[in-house]
């Protein structure tokens, strides 16, 4: 029994402790609502500024410009003949002066000159080969067919001898070329002239042809 009641008391209190604690939350309340309903409303208040615009500037002066003035040209009229007439100066006459023409200088007539010895025309003639018999053809190169033309470059005394022989180009055989420098050695030259005189000679040219058709 005891311990029953112990408990029972127990949750008394603590239903009191919590019933207090409604109650004061309840009057809290109310107390607050009451306060709201009776305090008077803040006032909003707007303020408006006004800004007044600054003053516009003062109109700038444009200066006129300077007047001009046009003038205009007068011609001056023209002088009369009187002035003109004085204007002029009448210039004396310059004496004529007659200048003597002399005499033409006379042009010297050419001094002949005359012709040196070098420059007198003179008749010349080249050395000539006299008639005679043909070379005997070599035997050998007319068994081996050789032919061709031999050139001589021979010296030819005033007598007509020829005094030296020279193969200038060959034939392109040795005894052909051989051949025919003995054979122009024993031959004789009418020699060369100068204004009808003899004359010896070197450099004359002698051609003479192998052909076998001839052999």
């Amino acid at each position: 029994m005891y311990v029953r009641a112990a408990k029972s008391g127990k949750s008394s209190r603590i239903a009191g402790m919590v019933t207090a604690v409604g109650v004061t939350a309840l009057l809290g309340y109310v107390v607050v609502v009451s306060v709201d309903k009776f305090m008077p409303p803040e006032e909003v208040r707007t303020e408006l500024a006004l800004i007044t615009p600054p003053p516009p500037p003062p109109p700038i002066e444009i200066p006129e410009p300077p007047k001009v003035e046009v003038v205009e040209e007068i011609e001056a009229p023209p002088a009369p003949p009187e002035l003109v007439a004085l204007d002029i100066e009448v210039l004396p006459e310059l004496p004529t002066i007659v200048a003597a023409v002399a005499d033409p200088i006379p042009i010297p007539e050419p001094i002949p000159v005359a012709p040196s010895p070098a420059a007198v025309s003179q008749t010349r003639s080249s050395p000539k080969l006299l008639a005679s018999d043909k070379p005997a053809y070599p035997a050998a190169a007319r068994r081996n067919g050789e032919q061709g033309t031999t050139q001589l470059e021979v010296c030819v005394g005033a007598n007509g001898r020829v005094t030296s022989v020279s193969v200038a180009r060959s034939s392109g055989s040795p005894k052909l070329d051989e051949a025919a420098a003995k054979w122009i050695r024993g031959e004789r030259f009418q020699p060369a002239k100068v204004n009808g005189a003899a004359q010896d000679v070197c450099g004359h040219s002698v051609h003479y042809e192998w052909s076998l058709r001839d052999a």
